[in-house]
């Protein structure tokens, strides 16, 4: 008598056949408390409590990702739950038919449902209009009405607004790919934990399965109202073909690169060269001619000298600004009281001003170059517009609960707050380019490299008392870096 299985008649002599095989498999089952052991014909298997691959697995993916919408958790539980058990069920299905000697596909097939019921899946009840046909119009329609899943899920007390049976569609699905070999899915369109009779299931080839899913419930209006929307499980597949864009997206980054390394070259080149022509030529005719240029003549030499200068230092600002977050160096440990000092002495400020530092800086990990253009250009910038006679510019940080949180002082002419922004940005300055000579790509360059690091910057100011400029490093990102690519150095 068929019982683990029910089965249109046409079908049921070969269902009967492979039940009795199935059931001998199983006859021969071991168990081995004191070892922890439990054997079914010669095979290690374990137990495991239905919900907690079910409704308690929903719940703690829920809580996992506490920021996510229910919906797309639970689709993430679901695509998970299916992928996992796809591949259960091809490899369960191999290796039996390799235990009983299984040949032919229909008798490969036919034990899948009888196994699934021996192993507390569920029971399966396949519908006469299946064609498991092994090719690319198989069509298998089949009710699950003691599905392991749905049944986790009434014996908690609660109910889905979704189809929970992913792993039944996928352990069956993975079972008749193998059988036949070729590839197949499984979707499910009614489920009992929704509060539907029963759970239905649809499988066919991943190509053909919308096909069927449409027609059915075209055939069916009584339950194509509240038929559950069309959903495959596919967490791995999505994880390739994140995996696939994110390796084509590297590519036209590295594409991108290659382009802003030819356009550095081309600019430090093709647009230096002239530059370099002009201030030579210029320095020739101040020198030979200089009986014949007279005073004005001088100044005007002297005024489009500068203009070059100007000109070059603009060039090189563009291309520091460029190189930042693409050209990467070596991360470094580096400590900032030996530091810093090393940056003022580089940048020498005039004898009535003194840069001083305020109290202990920390030891950071971080690209060298990159932590030298932060300092420089505060510093520089702190010397270069300082108006009073004894000028006093500061360096201190404070540890906080995150991030260091760095400050430079300084007791200059202040800045106006409708420009606290401005200054950020890119070729802005407030100060003529003829009283304070500089190309406005120094703040631009700090704050991006600050922001790459994951800090940020600010200024706060009084007019006609000074400003400071603050940034944080977090701590977590440094110390991240730190422990992964830093060397046992300390640069100083």
């Amino acid at each position: 008598m068929l019982d683990t299985v029910n089965v249109p008649e046409q079908f049921e002599p070969i269902f009967q056949k492979a039940q009795d095989y199935v059931r001998r498999y199983f006859r021969e089952k071991k168990e081995e408390a004191s070892k922890g052991q439990i054997e079914i014909f010669g095979q290690r298997y374990i137990l495991v409590r239905a919900a907690s691959m079910s409704v308690d697995f929903f719940d703690t993916i829920k809580n996992m990702f506490k920021d996510w919408e229910d919906e797309k958790a639970s689709e993430i539980a679901r695509s998970l739950l299916f992928d996992v058990a796809h591949a259960i069920g091809k490899m369960d299905a191999r290796n039996f038919h390799q235990k009983m000697g299984v040949q032919d596909p229909i008798e490969k097939l036919s034990a899948g449902p009888i196994h699934f019921s021996h192993t507390g899946w569920a029971f399966v009840d396949i519908f006469p209009e299946s064609k498991p046909t092994p090719d690319e119009n198989y069509y298998l329609i089949y009710d699950h009405p003691f599905s392991f899943e749905s049944d986790a899920w009434e014996k908690s007390g609660k109910k889905s607004n979704f189809c929970v049976c992913a792993m039944n569609a996928g352990y069956s699905s993975g079972w008749c790919e193998e059988s036949f070999g070729i590839p197949l899915v499984a979707s499910e369109i009614m489920c009992k934990a929704r509060g539907d009779s029963t759970c239905r299931f649809i499988m066919a080839q991943p190509s053909k399965i919308k096909q069927y899913l449409r027609e059915y419930l075209q055939g069916h209006p009584e339950i194509s109202d509240n038929a559950a929307l069309y959903s495959i499980g596919g967490f791995f597949q999505e994880r390739k073909q994140a995996e696939r864009r994110q390796t084509q997206l590297l590519k036209q980054l590295e594409k991108t690169n290659q382009e802003l390394k030819d356009f550095a070259y081309i600019v430090s080149h093709d647009l230096k060269a002239p530059l370099r022509g002009i201030d030579t030529l210029v320095k020739w005719i101040t020198t030979d001619y200089a009986d014949k240029l007279g005073q004005e003549g001088k100044e005007q030499m002297d005024l489009l000298l500068n203009r070059v200068g100007r000109m070059h230092n603009l060039i090189d600002g563009i291309l520091q600004y460029s190189r930042i977050g693409r050209v990467k160096e070596q991360i470094v440990r580096i400590n900032l009281n030996e530091f810093v000092p090393e940056i003022v002495d580089m940048i020498a400020p005039p004898e009535n001003i003194a840069i001083t530092i305020e109290n202990e800086l920390p030891v950071i990990g971080c690209e060298k170059t990159r932590i030298t253009q932060v300092f420089q250009n505060l510093l520089s910038n702190a010397v270069k517009y300082m108006d009073k006679p004894h000028g006093q510019v500061r360096v201190g940080c404070i540890e906080e609960e995150e991030s260091w949180k760095f400050n430079v002082t300084d007791n200059g002419p202040g800045i106006e707050e409708k420009y606290y922004e401005k200054i950020f940005q890119l070729f802005q300055t407030l100060a003529p380019r003829d009283e304070v000579e500089s190309t406005g790509v120094g703040l631009t360059v700090v704050k991006k490299i600050v922001e790459i690091y994951g800090g940020r910057i600010w200024v706060e100011s009084k007019v006609g008392e000074g400003s400071t400029f603050f940034f944080t490093l977090p701590k977590q990102e440094i110390v991240g870096a730190e422990n992964a690519k830093l060397e046992a150095s300390v640069i100083g």
